[in-house]
């Protein structure tokens, strides 16, 4: 599952790595005042989780970041911060650079070979059967934790008035067939029109032309919780949730030279976080654990 994205790969912050042109990295790029001092770590990141987190930040230190809301907040853009926040409780040294990567499959590759230290957004557990060459993060989701909403166009009444299984297991739903717990979550549900797209921006504008009925997305930090994807305005179905399971981390390049030490340190970062309530804080203000679907049918 993919958060909503519309734009062109961002210009990298990582001035100073190797390997531009594997990673697609710009030689010209500024970074920040904050992350001048320190030898940077490649952290790859979608194209648009970067354009996001650059806006969200606004020029900030991400490490000094309490507010974790606002209009530009959303799952992935505050797991970026969480990351930051992680390594600069425990060792300072480890600083990230922002890598942009077009497609999941990409950044996996190029973490599997060493190119970069880490993910700057966490992935499920389960889609690495084969984990050679990662090395994962303690989860910054636990199992049960990532819920989800079924997402429709305002239109659609028939998606609109569903209020029970029964009902969505009627309406034809989009998603991905590499999304390995979203595709699996959705055929243990029972839904029996289920079609895979191959790219996140596809998938609204097939829903704006009554292609399909359904897709799952993260509830937003909106008013309503709606959502805007290439132009697209996506609302959840009133009254329903899906649990998703399985535990989500943060990827780690098991043969990056720094690679074991993130990994130990990141660790170390997170369980300050969560014990100080700052992960669950930073999932709360962001909109991904909303108060306003507690009572929803869980599906």
């Amino acid at each position: 599952m993919s958060d909503p994205s519309a734009t062109a790969s961002p210009p990298s912050e990582a001035a100073s790595l190797g390997r531009r042109s594997l990673l697609g990295l710009s030689a010209g790029s500024l970074l920040p005042s904050w992350a001048m001092a320190e030898p940077l770590l490649p952290a790859l990141i979608p194209d648009d989780v970067l354009r996001d987190y650059r806006r969200f930040l606004a020029g900030r230190d991400p490490a000094a970041v309490t507010d974790y809301g606002g209009p530009l907040s959303r799952r992935d853009v505050v797991e970026v911060v969480l990351i930051h926040q992680a390594l600069a409780r425990q060792d300072k040294a480890l600083k990230l650079a922002m890598a942009p990567m077009p497609t999941s499959q990409r950044l996996h590759a190029e973490l599997r070979a060493g190119h970069a230290a880490c993910s700057a957004t966490s992935y499920w557990r389960q889609d690495f059967p084969q984990p050679d060459g990662l090395l994962f993060s303690d989860p910054v989701l636990l199992d049960g934790e990532f819920e989800v909403g079924l997402y429709t166009t305002p239109g659609n009444a028939r998606a609109l008035a569903a209020r029970s299984l029964a009902d969505v297991r009627q309406l034809r739903v989009l998603s991905n067939n590499t999304w390995r717990v979203d595709w699996q979550t959705l055929q243990a549900l029972g839904v029996a029109q289920l079609q895979h797209v191959a790219s996140w921006n596809l998938m609204p504008r097939m829903l704006q032309q009554d292609r399909a009925d359904l897709l799952l997305a993260p509830f937003q930090p909106t008013p309503d919780m709606a959502m805007l994807v290439e132009g697209v305005r996506l609302m959840p179905v009133p009254g329903l949730k899906v649990a998703m399971r399985g535990t989500r981390h943060f990827l780690v390049s098991a043969t990056h030279a720094q690679g074991p030490r993130l990994r130990d340190q990141l660790n170390a970062g997170l369980a300050q976080l969560r014990q100080q309530g700052l992960v669950r804080r930073a999932y709360e203000q962001s909109g991904f654990f909303n108060a306003k679907v507690a009572d929803w049918l869980r599906l």
